[in-house]
């Protein structure tokens, strides 16, 4: 992206989805916006036309394109700020390059749609293939979480080659990839997942306020839900806990994070390590304070500085110089490596202690990561980093458990409640989409009951935010897995079965593929290829396409058997060959026994020994199983129990 500007006055700024490499939905009105200063005039010249648009009084301006046929020929689009009585003024002008017209796709969920491509079985093979500049993905930063709807998020558009596509997710790229065999236009992934998230991370709090047992934590979200009210909070309540710590430890209340902190009776420790390979510390459950002196080179002066840590055990906060540079407090984000930003303006040259705070309520702390993950350098330059690793000094602080719990700026994570709705899906919603790929469910696999209509409520809150009609959603049943906690994960699937319902909706079932000791299933590609299938037959006109696997349908009683009937069930068979597997029956007393099944007709007839009057049947109805049945076209049934 190029910027050519004559005044500081205009002050022209897009969000990060409109930017260069983009594809923009093709067939459809195209919406451009950013920001600007109040009644600044921004005009947009883009393959023939040229619109306006007046900034408001807010400063926001949003202009739609005509719809524009899909093109394969990269594209400049110029947007231009002028503003009006200022015969002086000049203009701000962006020029927007290497831009595509085709199909765009959002993909949303935890980590099996956040899955990449370099994680695939025989992933070389994966990676070398992912080379279609057509294909484009636009990567959300993931660790930007706020409790008020945010207008931009961090992210850029990247081809898809080798070296960029790696990391991106596998289900969305053979998804595209199938696109492009069937449709030859370019296809644009917005992705925006995150592993380990539930689906009430995933929805908006208008609409989660509906739900009773919610309210409570809403209602602690609520004074947060502006920018302004977020930042101003922050700095009070940062103020409140550190004044609570200092309660309960003793290194807040000496003040251990001043450089000028004596360290007369601290010890001496290796880092990288962990504290439980120290004999003082072995066992120990609280807070340990570490500190390190090291010299920052003058010529460092004014630059932004990154002091990288590694990966600390549970929780931690870091002071250069007496100066707070980050913290990490969000539960479930503990493995994450930290990487502190310093600005020039917060620390001096010359001699300066860096000091870290763990807090570990497992007997486990510690700076956990290698040697060359601790370094501190001028960002942009990790070339000239400093090692961070070899002798730091310790001593222990807190004994227990019992801290105070970080106030919400500090704890947000990627499970609170429409955490990243708010950080990911509303900064991109006002662009052209076609569609969106969904693959969540795991994290919700404990509370079945209500999973239907959260989807429910998900799907039509994003709907009303695009305002794009009911465009499709697809998604993807959970695979056998596991999981060893008590609760059928069957009842998870019921729940994604019965979304179906859901006005223009599919579901890609992957009975078949799973893998019951994975989480993760390898088999990425034949997801994307099912979910394919289903934007290939419901919107872009293939007729000859089977789309989905057999779906239960009804039941009929005759003599001691039940007859199943079954939509999407043309040739049904098994795809190893055997009698149906994992088929089980029940009487009245609905105690369920294995059941020997036949196909007859596109229809299962089920039947037992021990049951003469058969009432109910299910199918795959456990964590782990993996049945055989499917359809002429190879697709598998999903697991099911009749009412």
């Amino acid at each position: 992206m190029s910027i050519i500007s004559s005044t500081v006055l205009a002050q022209l700024k897009l969000p990060s989805v409109i930017s260069d490499n983009m594809v923009l939905q093709r067939e459809m009105n195209i919406p451009i916006w950013g920001w600007a200063k109040p009644k600044a005039v921004v005009t947009v010249k883009f393959m023939g036309q040229t619109k306006s648009s007046v900034a408001d009084a807010e400063g926001c301006w949003k202009i739609k394109l005509d719809p524009i046929p899909a093109t394969s020929k990269p594209q400049k689009m110029r947007i231009a700020l002028r503003m009006p009585g200022l015969i002086k003024s000049g203009e701000d002008v962006v020029m927007l390059k290497n831009i595509l017209v085709g199909e765009v796709w959002v993909c949303s969920g935890q980590s099996n749609m956040e899955f990449p491509i370099n994680m695939l079985k025989d992933a070389k093979k994966h990676v070398a293939g992912a080379n279609d500049s057509k294909i484009r993905f636009m990567a959300i930063n993931k660790f930007n979480f706020k409790p008020y709807e945010r207008d931009d998020c961090v992210g850029s558009w990247l081809e898809c080659l080798p070296k960029s596509a790696k990391e991106r997710t596998a289900v969305g790229y053979y998804f595209a990839r199938e696109l492009r065999k069937k449709l030859n236009v370019p296809v644009g992934l917005i992705e925006a997942n995150f592993g380990g998230s539930a689906i009430e991370s995933w929805t908006s709090a208008k609409v989660l306020k509906k739900w009773p047992e919610r309210r409570e934590n809403l209602a602690a979200l609520t004074k947060y839900n502006t920018e302004k009210k977020y930042n101003s909070l922050k700095k009070r309540d940062k103020v409140k806990w550190f004044n609570e710590l200092k309660k309960f430890d003793k290194g807040f209340a000496g003040n251990w994070m001043n450089a000028d902190t004596s360290i007369k009776g601290w010890e001496k420790i290796q880092l990288p390590a962990a504290w439980n390979s120290t004999k003082k510390l072995k066992d120990f459950k609280g807070t340990v304070w570490f500190r390190k002196e090291i010299n920052i080179p003058a010529i460092w002066k004014n630059k932004k500085l990154m002091v990288e840590l590694g990966v600390i055990d549970e929780y931690d906060i870091a002071w250069l110089n007496g100066k707070n540079i980050g913290m990490m407090q969000k539960p479930f984000l503990a493995w994450l490596p930290r990487h502190y930003g310093v600005e020039g303006s917060d620390y001096k040259v010359g001699k300066s202690t860096i000091v870290v705070c763990d807090y570990n309520q497992n007997a486990g702390g510690g700076l956990l990561s290698s040697k060359k993950d601790m370094r501190i350098f001028p960002e942009n330059e990790p070339d000239k980093a400093i090692s961070l690793s070899g002798k730091w000094y310790y001593k222990k602080g807190y004994s227990g458990t019992e801290l105070p719990i970080a106030p919400i700026p500090f704890s947000i994570g990627h499970n609170t409640l429409s955490a990243l709705y708010n950080s990911m899906i509303t900064p991109v919603t006002p662009f052209g989409i076609r569609g969106v790929l969904w693959y969540q469910g795991e994290s919700n696999q404990l509370a079945p009951g209500t999973y239907k209509e959260m989807m429910e409520d998900m799907i039509k809150s994003w709907r009303e935010e695009w305002n794009q009609g009911d465009f499709p959603f697809y998604y993807v049943q959970i695979a056998p897995y596991n999981y060893n906690n008590g609760v059928n994960s069957a009842l998870l699937r019921e729940a994604q079965l019965l979304a179906m319902d859901i006005t223009n909706t599919g579901m890609a079932v992957t009975m078949d593929i799973g893998n019951p000791d994975d989480i993760h299933p390898k088999n990425k590609k034949d997801v994307g290829y099912r979910l394919a299938l289903w934007a290939l037959a419901k919107d872009y006109g293939f007729t000859n396409i089977v789309f989905s696997g057999p779906i239960y349908k009804k039941m009929k009683v005759e003599n001691n058997e039940i007859i199943l009937s079954f939509d999407y069930a043309d040739g049904l068979k098994t795809r190893d060959g055997k009698k149906p597997s994992h088929f089980e029956i029940a009487g009245k007393d609905k105690k369920f026994y294995p059941a020997f099944a036949e196909i007859n007709n596109n229809k299962i007839l089920v039947s037992a020994d021990k049951i003469k009057k058969p009432v109910a049947v299910r199918y795959g109805w456990s964590d782990t199983a993996e049945p055989n049945l499917c359809n002429g076209a190879g697709l598998p049934a999903s697991s099911f129990r009749t009412k």
